[in-house]
């Protein structure tokens, strides 16, 4: 590039001033780059070649400081696949492949400081497509791996039922539950999202919560019960862009309530992030103490930063989720890639799209 080459990056003004809009509160902006200048010891320069927004959102739905700690300007800083153009650095090396949280920025010096939470780029079953890294071989991979294996523990012929099942998270827990012999049931918003469960997923069956009562839906598809609930709906609720959403609070809610009178003794109930605070409701609280006690349920929330997770299950999940890819055993989730001339575009988007296609921002 030119030593003066001009630089994009994505940059919020102010996630707490109601409905986001394009060139108000998030803007694509150009800062002036010299790619010729001198970086710091320990610092490096890379070139952005592709980001997501996804865990951008999940992350801000797990926060308890929630949007206000996004009241800018200040750069989007999400998960990210880099190339190192210049390095100061003896971890990194000119044309590594590095991934972690960065700016949404073209082109761009890491400090020292942030450089340390950089990590090469391991592929050792040569994935051709390094876009999975910031997917299924990625944090939502690892999300739902570790999620499912250290709280859910599967065991064939058990039962497991996933509210909110038709996003990136959803689509691999009930395909790593059927390769262990389950049968997988989960809810989604439309009959379209639901008939791609069944004939390209797998899954055992579920149904469309637009049209139908979770407290109806779950006798008739598990009249025997559940083993595992996994809760991939009450997150939603946490989301308080422009007003909290009552129509995921109340969806939470209900899917709770109907889940926990489904379930088998010993059961297990796998909480993503932070449930609502509204959406735990006086009355299913009464539920979730009853329930707990009568069938002897095991119920854990986490995150991925907990020391039995990430930690615990990076590893296994690398090798044993790069070896199904391999084996074309997992159907991967969707995604949808934009340039970066699209980049608040796509980030607006993320937040009031209905689709649940995983979106990531090609940035080069």
């Amino acid at each position: 590039m030119d030593p003066d080459s001009e630089n994009k990056v994505l940059v919020i003004k102010n996630m707490d001033s109601g409905y986001l809009v394009v060139g108000e509160q998030v803007t694509l902006e150009t800062v002036s780059y010299d790619a010729t200048e001198e970086i710091a010891e320990n610092e490096v320069m890379v070139q952005l070649l592709y980001a997501t927004y996804d865990l951008f959102k999940r992350d801000l739905a797990s926060s308890s400081a929630g949007t206000t700690e996004l009241r800018g300007p200040k750069p989007v800083e999400t998960m990210s696949i880099a190339k190192v153009l210049k390095s100061n650095n003896s971890r990194f090396q000119v044309a590594d492949l590095v991934i972690g949280r960065l700016p949404v920025q073209q082109y761009v010096v890491i400090t020292a400081e942030a450089a340390t939470r950089l990590t090469l780029l391991e592929n050792p079953c040569e994935i051709a497509d390094i876009r999975l890294f910031l997917s299924v071989l990625g944090i939502p991979g690892l999300l739902a791996f570790s999620s499912l294996y250290e709280i859910g523990r599967p065991k064939k012929g058990e039962t497991i039922m996933i509210a909110g099942a038709s996003d990136e998270i959803g689509q691999l827990v009930g395909q790593m539950a059927r390769l262990e012999g389950l049968k997988v049931y989960g809810s989604v918003e439309s009959d379209e999202k639901l008939d791609f469960l069944i004939r390209e997923l797998g899954f055992d069956g579920g149904f469309n919560y637009a049209k139908e009562s979770p407290y109806d839906a779950l006798p008739r598809l598990v009249p025997e019960g559940i083993d595992i609930y996994y809760d991939n709906l009450s997150w939603m609720s946490r989301l308080n862009i422009g007003g909290l959403d009552t129509h995921f609070d109340l969806l939470g809610s209900r899917h709770l309530n109907a889940a926990f009178a489904s379930m088998r003794r010993y059961g297990r109930v796998v909480f993503y992030g932070t449930i609502a605070e509204q959406t735990v409701l006086d009355p299913i609280i009464g539920m979730f103490l009853h329930n707990t006690v009568l069938k002897r349920l095991t119920i854990r929330g986490f995150g991925l930063s907990d020391p039995s997770f990430g930690k615990k299950w990076g590893k296994v999940h690398m090798e044993r989720m790069q070896q199904w890819v391999k084996e074309e055993k997992l159907k991967i989730p969707a995604f949808l890639t934009v340039g970066i001339d699209n980049a608040a575009k796509a980030f607006v988007e993320t937040f009031y799209s209905s689709d649940n296609a995983h979106t990531i921002l090609a940035v080069t």
